[in-house]
C-alpha cells in the first residue's frame, strides 16, 4: 500500500471517534426535517482495512520463516444498497446489503519462500438504528449503531510449509457504527456522506475491522393510499334532481388569509407542498376580481430553536409564498414580505410546557407556525 493510502486509513481511524463524541455538542436542540415514511438508497465509496502483519509473522515463524518484504493492498472500492423506515423525524430503522471489497498481501520470506493471501467477498447485511438532527435548513447530521453479518473468504498461495495458513471462510455477527451528514436536495431526494466502521470475524489476514467512507443517494417513497370503500345503495326509481347550490359570495377587500405552516410546508422546510400551492391558487383566483394595492406576507414560527435560526426560517417561508404568487401573476412590486420568528404567537407563553416529548411539544405549538397573507385595496373590480 502506498503512503497516501496509509495516511488516509490512519486519518479515518484517528478522527472517527472524536467526531462521534463532538457531534452532539455542535448540534442545536431542534427536530429534523425528515418525515415519517420509507426510503431506499444506493451508495459507493472506499473501504480501508489493516493487514494483520503481526499475526502473519507469528504464523510464518511457526514454519521457520521470517518476513523479508511484504506488500499490502489495504483499500478498495465498496458499495451498499439500503432501505429504511423513519418512525418519526429523528429515528429510523435501516437495513443494508454491502460489499466491502477485497484486500491482499504478498510476502518474500527468509529462507527463500513466498506467500500470498487475499481476503475477498467481504459481503453481508446490516441492521442499524439511525438518529438524525438538523444542522441547517436542508442539512442534517446523523449517527448510526447496529449489527452486521459479514463473510470473510481467505485464499492463500505460496511454497511455505508448516505455517497453518489454509483457505477458509468465516462469517458472524458483529457490531457496526458510523456518523455522517445528509443534504436534502428536495422533498424526495437526499445525498449522504458518512464514515462507518464494520467489525468483522477473526481471520488470518485482516484485523477485526473495516472502515468505509461512502457517498449515497437516498430516495423517499410516497405513502400508500387506501382505496375508498365501495358502498352499494339501491338504485333509485327515478333520477334525483341535482341539488341547487347557492352562489358563493364575491370576495371583498381586505382579505386576510391565515395558512397553517403544515399546509404549506413540511416541518422546518421552505419548499411549498401541493396542498399549499392549491390554497394559494384559490387566493390568486379571488384577487383577480379585485383592485388590490398591497399584499403583505408574514411568516411565523414556533419558539423551538434559536431566535436567529427561526427569523431566517420565517423570512424564507414568506419569500417562498411571494415567489409562488408572482409566478401565478401577482405583480412582485405589490408584495411585501417579513418574518417575525415567534414574536406574535397564537399560543400563550405558559402553554406547551412539560409535554413529555419533543413530538408532543411540536404538536402543541402547531398554531404558532403559520403564514398570514393580508390583501388591501378597494372593492372595485379591476
Amino acid at each position: 500500500m502506498n503512503n497516501s493510502s496509509m495516511t488516509t486509513s490512519r486519518t479515518f481511524r484517528h478522527l472517527a471517534l472524536p467526531l462521534a463524541l463532538a457531534l452532539p455538542l455542535v448540534l442545536p436542540v431542534s427536530v429534523s426535517a425528515q418525515e415519517s415514511g420509507a426510503y431506499v438508497g444506493l451508495g459507493a465509496g472506499r473501504a480501508y482495512a489493516d493487514i494483520d502483519s503481526g499475526g502473519l509473522a507469528a504464523a510464518f515463524q511457526r514454519g521457520g520463516y521470517r518476513i523479508g518484504q511484504i506488500k499490502k493492498e489495504e483499500n478498495d472500492y465498496n458499495f451498499k444498497v439500503l432501505g429504511g423506515y423513519n418512525f418519526n423525524p429523528n429515528i429510523a430503522l435501516e437495513g443494508s446489503y454491502f460489499d466491502l471489497g477485497k484486500f491482499d498481501f504478498d510476502t518474500t520470506l527468509l529462507p527463500a519462500a513466498t506467500q500470498s493471501g487475499k481476503a475477498s467477498n467481504l459481503r453481508g447485511f446490516a441492521l442499524d438504528l439511525v438518529g438524525t438532527l438538523p444542522v441547517r435548513d436542508k442539512l442534517s447530521a446523523f449517527g448510526r449503531l447496529g449489527v452486521n453479518n459479514a463473510k470473510v473468504e481467505q485464499d492463500f498461495s505460496g511454497n511455505t510449509i508448516g505455517t497453518g495458513l489454509a483457505n477458509r471462510s468465516d462469517r458472524g455477527w458483529n457490531e457496526k457504527y458510523g456518523i455522517g451528514l445528509q443534504y436534502a436536495v428536495n422533498d424526495a431526494f437526499s445525498l449522504r456522506a458518512e464514515l462507518e466502521r464494520y467489525r468483522i470475524e477473526d481471520n488470518r489476514i485482516l484485523k477485526d475491522r473495516v472502515d468505509t467512507f461512502t457517498i449515497s443517494a437516498v430516495f423517499r417513497l410516497g405513502g400508500r393510499r387506501q382505496a375508498a370503500p365501495v358502498v352499494q345503495t339501491p338504485a333509485p326509481s327515478a333520477p334525483a334532481p341535482a341539488p341547487v347550490r347557492a352562489p358563493e359570495p364575491a370576495p371583498t377587500l381586505p382579505i386576510e388569509l391565515t395558512l397553517a405552516a403544515n399546509t404549506l410546508f413540511d416541518f422546518d422546510r421552505t419548499e411549498l407542498k401541493t396542498e399549499g400551492r392549491q390554497a394559494l391558487d384559490n387566493l390568486v383566483r379571488d384577487m383577480r376580481t379585485l383592485d388590490y394595492d398591497v399584499v403583505l406576507v408574514t411568516g411565523h414560527t414556533d419558539r423551538i430553536g434559536t431566535r436567529e435560526y427561526n427569523i431566517g426560517l420565517s423570512e424564507r417561508r414568506a419569500e417562498a409564498v411571494k415567489n409562488y404568487l408572482v409566478s401565478a401573476g401577482v405583480p412582485a412590486a405589490r408584495i411585501t414580505t417579513r418574518g417575525v420568528n415567534s414574536d406574535e404567537p397564537v399560543t400563550r407563553p405558559d402553554q406547551c410546557r412539560n409535554t413529555g416529548s419533543a413530538q408532543a411539544q411540536i404538536a402543541c405549538l402547531q398554531p404558532d407556525r403559520r403564514v398570514v397573507i393580508l390583501v388591501t385595496g378597494t372593492n372595485e373590480p379591476q
